[in-house]
């Protein structure tokens, strides 16, 4: 591996352009070696939600996009307060997606030579 890249994701899905942004630049990363992780903060955690229909949009669902930086090798945690007060719960979510906390968004810091943040708009 070359390097490792973290994405703080705070966006919802279809908002504005964060998550087709992160997503983009989870993918390349992954693409030219590098590790990924992406923890899923705030209003983010709406987008491994497998209930997702973007069909109207002629887009891929973003749970979908998700998956296949999963299955490219990218960890994707999200934050367990942020779901629980959203009344997202597990079974809603990705297979592949952790459930986590403050303390495993530390060590991903930690871990990071790079951080990349999608903190959204006021």
């Amino acid at each position: 591996m070359r390097g490792t890249l973290l994405i703080l994701l705070f966006e919802s899905p279809y908002q504005h352009d964060s998550v087709e942004h992160a997503y983009e630049i989870a993918r390349a990363a992954l693409r030219k070696g590098h590790k990924v992780n992406i923890f899923l903060m705030m209003d983010g955690v709406y987008n491994p939600l497998t209930s997702q229909n973007a069909e109207s949009l002629r887009t891929r669902a973003v749970s979908d996009k998700l998956s296949e930086l999963i299955s490219m090798g990218a960890r994707i945690t999200m934050c367990r307060v942020c779901a629980e007060v959203r009344g997202v719960v597990d079974e809603m979510l990705l297979e592949g997606v952790d459930v986590g906390g403050i303390y495993d968004l530390a060590d991903m810091v930690a871990e990071s030579d790079v951080t990349i943040s999608f903190i959204g708009r006021n």
